[in-house]
């Protein structure tokens, strides 16, 4: 169980990784760069939600578990971000009259709201908001889930230990994905140290999950193993489309289209590499 969590931790380390790429090259939180990585992201996720999730599911369990799984995963997903967006708007905004000049007042309105942060001239947000960031941390904690207990399940059927193909697939597959989030993060004004915070919970989320893989999951049948899949690739499309995509077309334009199809080409390459 301890080595199953072990290799969950280091398949989702690239989060760390891709951060502090970001963090020690300014330069990656330029607009056109942001923008690119979160379309070459979204097309190597959509490429796993294809190929390593729905596909996978399909062939363990036919049609309906894993069209079961991707209607719950999308309602899952939709129902957290809304709860979490109508809570905020819940909460009371401290008025800043009579503190600071209005200008300021403004100013600072927009930072919190995370307007304005790696924007253009016309400003426009190049960075994610601070509702794009939170709701990006949660799309990668449904995204580490699925992988973290594959990782687990190739403990009991690899011939010598954990597979190092499905490991390091998941690793490489993963850095572009997070330079691009920790780019857009940064950009939007959140600290390194904030950064690396949720990162290092995802990498430790990915070690229990990859545990539990290891010691629950590996005897649930395939129908249930199809559903976690299917549920996490329902979870994922919304976060691609809502949240990922926005971003790269805002910052490179049309240009984002053909970005996104080589970070499919990409991811897949992976997965046809190592005889996934």
């Amino acid at each position: 169980m301890l080595e199953a969590a072990m290799f969950g931790a280091i398949a989702q380390s690239a989060l760390i990784v891709g951060a502090l790429l970001v963090w020690k090259f300014p330069g990656l939180k330029k607009p056109v760069i942001v923008g690119a990585l979160m379309a070459f992201g979204a097309g190597a996720i959509i490429s796993a939600v294809a190929i390593d999730l729905v596909a996978v599911s399909y062939d363990e369990a036919g049609a309906g578990p894993t069209a079961l799984g991707i209607g719950i995963g999308c309602l899952i997903y939709f129902g957290i971000i809304a709860l979490l967006e109508r809570r905020s708007e819940e909460e009371p905004v401290p008025s800043l009259e009579g503190i600071i000049p209005s200008e300021l007042a403004q100013a600072e309105a927009k930072a919190a709201e995370g307007v304005g942060h790696g924007a253009s001239g016309e400003g426009e947000v190049h960075g994610a908001s601070k509702k794009e960031a939170r709701n990006l941390t949660i799309g990668m904690v449904i995204d580490g889930v699925p992988e973290s207990v594959a990782v687990g399940l190739t403990l009991h059927t690899a011939t010598a230990g954990v597979s190092a193909a499905l490991v390091g697939s998941i690793f490489i597959s993963a850095v572009p994905e997070a330079i691009g989030i920790a780019a857009a993060l940064l950009a939007g004004g959140i600290a390194i140290g904030s950064i690396l915070l949720r990162f290092s919970l995802i990498v430790i989320i990915g070690a229990v999950f990859a545990a539990l893989g290891y010691t629950v999951l590996y005897s649930a049948s395939d129908a249930t193993q199809a559903i976690i899949q299917s549920v996490a690739a329902g979870a994922l499309l919304v976060v691609v489309i809502n949240e990922m995509i926005p971003i790269a077309v805002r910052s490179v334009k049309g240009y984002a289209g053909l970005i996104g199809a080589a970070g499919f080409v990409f991811s897949a390459g992976l997965t046809w590499a190592t005889g996934g």
